[in-house]
């Protein structure tokens, strides 16, 4: 028969020294854990309080240093339109706010209706910008009510504009 404790090098003699062992390895790691409830801060520490995060809602913040989005109008009407027209609108607005404006999203309900253009870089106090939007009308007889939502720094921080009208397709006007 070959001996292999050369094999076992941590082999415990008894059942006794294998739950000794276990307890010596148990206590080892409890001792190096920290288990806290945040209260024992070392000094120079930083916590949570030592975080400030201005217009993320971590914090009340002065609403009246935002800045403010003021649309000409949100609501634009196509009127009656041919089927597979596409129609462009613009919708103008001023940052009426205090700090500048930055639109982080532009995105309409539909796939029908794009997002062209907004500025992509921060709009100054008393500066205007506009947002374009593209609807195709291909395949989309009747009424149309779209909606546009613009994501900004703002608060509320998005705004809806509309766009609406209705699209006529050649069988329907011949009626």
């Amino acid at each position: 028969m070959e001996d292999h404790s050369a094999y076992r090098p941590f082999q415990f003699a008894s059942r006794t020294g294998r739950h000794a062992g276990l307890a010596v390895l148990i206590v080892a790691t409890l001792a190096s854990c920290r288990i806290t409830d945040h209260s024992e801060n070392e000094p120079d520490e930083v916590t949570p309080n030592d975080m400030h995060i201005p217009a993320s809602g971590y914090k009340a913040i002065d609403k009246a240093s935002l800045p403010v989005m003021t649309f000409d109008s949100t609501a634009r009407n196509m009127g009656r339109i041919a089927e597979g027209a596409q129609v462009e609108k613009t919708y103008g607005f001023v940052n009426t706010g205090k700090t500048d404006l930055v639109i982080t999203d532009v995105r309409a309900s539909c796939g029908c209706t794009v997002a062209k253009g907004w500025p992509r870089m921060p709009v100054q106090p008393g500066q205007s910008g506009i947002i374009t939007v593209q609807f195709n009308s291909e395949g989309r007889p009747g009424k149309q009510h779209k909606t546009i939502t613009v994501v900004a720094n703002t608060d509320p921080p998005t705004s809806v504009l509309t766009l609406s009208g209705e699209v006529v397709s050649p069988s329907t006007e011949t009626k």
